[in-house]
């Protein structure tokens, strides 16, 4: 499947060599569109795949916040019948409140958090944060592409590096 995924990502050409800003990280000369391929749903079914593979068999829950996992975690979701959680960037002032939509895990769920790439792994920890109080087990981090070497509380998983993109 990875020489698959790779042929398709490099058809996509989803490594973009010019200065970007990240989130987390500053300064950076290249940028990863993951989010990018989400509108092509071959690409979509081969990460959603790949990434299934790489997920913790006993997970009941997948979570992920933002654009970055949405759409894989929801394919791999509804393909394998597991709980979707969303967790917000911010917090909910109106309705109910809160950080979560969708499936409220509970401390009976074992959750994989799924997103587009990791820099630094601060989307990561504050979903992570987020998800603290359901008391759910968190068993770890499983995102498409890993450019950077930040650190977790939790395993992680990865697909490709930018460099086997290039």
């Amino acid at each position: 499947m990875t020489d698959e995924l790779v042929r398709r990502l490099k058809e996509l050409d989803i490594i973009h060599r010019e200065p970007v800003e990240l989130k987390h990280a500053g300064a950076s000369g290249f940028y990863v569109d993951v989010k990018m391929v989400y509108g092509y749903p071959d690409a979509l079914n081969l990460i959603s795949d790949a990434l299934m593979e790489r997920i913790d068999r006993s997970t009941s829950c997948v979570a992920t916040a933002g654009y970055g996992g949405l759409s894989p975690a929801t394919v791999i979701s509804s393909r394998h019948g597991l709980h979707l959680t969303l967790v917000r960037d911010q917090q909910k002032k109106h309705g109910k409140g809160g950080w979560i939509d969708g499936y409220v895990p509970n401390e009976h769920d074992r959750i994989t958090i799924v997103d587009d790439v990791f820099t630094t792994g601060g989307s990561l920890r504050k979903i992570i944060e987020a998800l603290e109080p359901t008391g759910a087990i968190i068993l770890g981090c499983c995102v498409v592409v890993k450019r950077g070497e930040g650190t977790l509380a939790v395993p992680l998983a990865y697909l490709l590096t930018p460099e086997e993109l290039l």
